[in-house]
């Protein structure tokens, strides 16, 4: 069964209101039970107005949790419920329904 082996804050970048945030994230994922052998994710929180500085032409949503106000926890909740609902047997399927959520560090 995969499980959340650490969530780290990275990085966080506050502009010059609180509105302003783009918080980066490393996920790292294993099998229960199994110690050190895991597999990073990364992804950023990020709020709609930073969203709306980045933006030049066009971004696709991959990698990205956007939140008005920023909630570590609510964070942590919605990766732990990404990663119960990425749940396969097989290891591999559950890392590639992962990485629609966040990006893969196995990504080409």
């Amino acid at each position: 069964m995969l499980v959340i082996k650490a969530l780290t804050n990275i990085h966080e970048d506050w502009g010059e209101s609180f509105e302003d945030f783009c918080i980066y994230y490393q996920l790292d994922v294993g099998l229960e039970g199994v110690e050190g052998a895991s597999d990073m994710f990364s992804f950023e929180v990020i709020s709609p107005a930073r969203l709306n500085n980045v933006i030049e032409d066009i971004e696709t949503g991959r990698g990205y949790l956007i939140m008005k106000d920023y909630d570590q926890n609510k964070v942590e909740q919605t990766v732990k419920r990404l990663v119960e609902m990425s749940r396969e047997e097989d290891l591999d399927d559950a890392l590639k329904n992962l990485s629609k959520y966040f990006r893969w560090d196995m990504d080409n």
